[in-house]
Parts: structure tokens; sequence; C-alpha cells
């Protein structure tokens, strides 16, 4: 049961922010702070639940969370680092222990994350803040599991479409990732608004338009049509992938959704009503814990030196192989995919818990270099050597 505090982070607009605790590996949680209007408690604790489910999944010994402050992330740069100084210092007791590490999330980036904690006269972990190349581990996952379930169902990706809602980090690599191997991204959206082009995107144009002005990428693209973001969920197209804002997909909109799989690079966009009708209908719903746990795995291996070929080349193979067979378990079961893949993730979070938890002189040693690690006070070239096999471990 996820433990949901709820804090002022500021008081002359009563900003309000809120930090879901999943769960705990040794009194630690770590999870993103993530800034948006339309935030609400509900959709953080999902999302702090799915962080624990991803790390689960992995066999990485982790408990999850999730922070938010229900804002315009877009508000002045001043404005901004005083509210998330605000909000570090309503959670400086959890902060100091390290019962929450945080890293940045959607609306909010590293610095401000790192003034967040400093402003507070709190340490930075160095090896804490999500990596740059997080949202393309990210998209390198969900479009592995959208290979895998097309190839499930029968469906050839060359002739797909595909939708993206968000254009931020995850969703430009994974329409990036679609566009490269030449499937037609047909809608994109920001928190300005969405383009559809039934032809397709000229993806790499748009990632340039982003680069310039941002999420206003989407109004200064110069073909396709203007549509509500609304409406992406519920676009003719093969394939949904949505990589933005939590509940996308609602009992209120899941018997709209035309498209054959739902491939997702956000955490919780997907509410448990609308899970199930997806599933009566035969919608590949691909829970959002494993087609986005390439950015928590990928991070992980950089951060311990390999290569970013080897990691991509890892995450297709061993995350590819995964997905795939928990698809088709999940079918012969006849359950709802979200359903059994929790199971499993679950299972083995339990396990990965209990074998960090342990209370004998190996595990408190490994727990004690790990922490030593993550403090970068251990060169992470002593981690290369044994790395790729210790990832591979954890997955079996």
């Amino acid at each position: 049961m996820s433990t949901l505090i709820s804090v002022t982070a500021d008081e002359e607009t009563n900003i309000q922010g809120y930090l879901a605790i999943d769960a705990t590996v040794n009194g630690r949680s770590y999870g993103g702070v993530r800034m948006a209007t339309d935030l609400s408690p509900d959709s953080l604790v999902r999302a702090a639940r799915a962080k624990t489910l991803k790390y689960g999944l992995l066999g990485l010994p982790v408990g999850g969370a999730k922070a938010g402050i229900a804002a315009d992330p877009e508000m002045p740069v001043a404005r901004k680092l005083e509210v998330l100084r605000n909000f570090g210092q309503a959670l400086k007791s959890l902060l100091q222990t390290r019962s929450f590490i945080p890293s940045n999330d959607l609306g909010t980036t590293n610095d401000e994350v790192r003034y967040m904690l400093t402003a507070n006269g709190l340490k930075v972990l160095p090896r804490s803040l999500t990596d740059r190349l997080s949202g393309f581990y990210t998209g390198i996952t969900v479009y592995v599991a959208a290979d895998r379930a097309a190839q499930h169902i029968g469906l050839d990706l060359n002739k797909a479409s595909v939708a993206v809602e968000g254009f931020g980090n995850v969703g430009a690599s994974t329409a990036h990732l679609f566009w490269q191997h030449g499937i037609r991204v047909v809608a994109i959206s920001t928190i300005h608004g969405a383009i559809y082009d039934e032809a397709g995107l000229d993806v790499g144009e748009l990632i340039q338009l982003r680069d310039r002005v941002g999420n206003q990428a989407v109004n200064s693209y110069p073909r396709g049509e203007r549509i509500e973001n609304s409406r992406l969920a519920e676009l003719d197209v093969d394939i949904f992938s949505p990589c933005a804002q939590s509940d996308s997909i609602t009992l209120n909109n899941a018997i709209c959704v035309a498209a054959k799989i739902i491939c997702p690079g956000a955490n919780a966009p997907i509410t448990p009503e609308a899970e199930s009708v997806l599933f009566q209908r035969g919608i590949l719903s691909i829970p959002d814990f494993m087609a986005s746990c390439g950015g928590v795995l990928g991070v992980s291996m950089k951060r311990a030196g390999l290569k970013q070929d080897y990691i991509g080349r890892f995450l297709e193979r061993e995350i590819g192989a995964r997905i795939s067979e928990v698809i088709k378990d999940a079918e012969k079961e006849n359950v709802i995919l979200r359903t059994f893949a929790e199971r499993i993730a679950e299972e083995r979070f339990r396990k990965a818990k209990a074998a960090a938890e342990k209370r004998n002189i190996i595990s408190r040693a490994s727990n004690f270099a790990l922490e030593l690690y993550r403090r970068g006070i251990i060169p992470y070239q002593f981690a290369t050597p044994i790395a790729a096999g210790y990832f591979r471990r954890k997955l079996r």
C-alpha cells in the first residue's frame, strides 16, 4: 500500500505537491519529480507502483516512488525554482534520510531537481539523477515492445501507422525510432496541441523544430492538420503510444480507442477500469512498467561503464524476449496482460528486496559497496567488468 504525502509547495497560490512512496528497500525509494497542471494524487500513486513493478521486472533491489507538483511546468524559471525549493523544504526530512531519492521527470530537468536539493542544503548523489539518455533507452523498449506485440498479432509494422502522445525525451525518442525503421508516424502531441498527417510526419524535422521552439513545434510544423490532444487516443491507427501524462485512456474513452496495440512510454497512462475494457475489446495493451523499463535499465548499465551500442542490443534482445514470453503466457491463461505481468514483477521484487535486506555479512558488505558506488566513491570502472553478467542474471 503506497504512502501518500501531501504538502503545499506555494502558500500564496496554494500550489499543491505530493509524494507517493510505493515500496522501499533498506529504507530507500527512488522516483522522479514531475510537474503538470492536471496532476492528481491517484495518478502519482499508480506511477509509483509502476516504478516498483519496473524494478521488480528487472530484478533490481530498488523501491519505487513518484513525486509531483500540480502546476504549469512552463511558468517563469525563477518562479518554478522557487516552487521546487519550497517543495524540497516540505520533504526535507525524507530527502535527508534518503527515504526518497529524486530524479527529474515530466516537466522538470536534472538541473531543476539538483537545485531543489542544493537550495535546501542537501547533497546530490552523483549516480541518482537521471542520465540524459534515459528517454532514448526508454524509447528503445517501447519500440521493442510494439515490435513484439505486432509479431504476436500478425501485424506488419512496415505497413502500420503510429500515434505518439507527448514529444519530450521519451516521446521524441519513441517517435524517432519508429520513423527510423520506416514506420509511418501519423500524429504527435505536446502540451500546446497535436498534429496529424495520414501520409506520415517527418519526425526528424519535428525534432529539429522542438530543439528550437520547444513544445510549440506542433504549431511550427508546416504540414499536417492541427487536432485536439484528446483525439490522439481515438485516432484510427495501428499503434498508440502514450508517452506523456497519466490517464490518457480512461473509462470515458477506452471504448473509442481504435488502435490494435497500446504501447506506453509514460507511467500509469491507462486506468485499471480502462485496461479491462481494452482487454474485452481484444486490444493488446502492453503494461507501462514493461514497455518503458529501458530507461531504468539502460541508465544503470551506462553508469556501470557499458557502451551505448551494447546497451541498445541488450535491451532489444533481453527485454524483447521477456515481453514476448509474458504476452504468450498471459494469453494461455486468458487474463489481462497487465494482471499477469504484475504477478511476475511483484514476486521478483519481493525476492530482490528480501535478498537485499538480509542481515548476513555478505548482504551487508554488498549493500555497503552499493552505497559507496551510488555516492561516486567507487569508480564505475570497478563495476564494468561484472556489469553485463550482473544485469543478465537479474533478468533471469
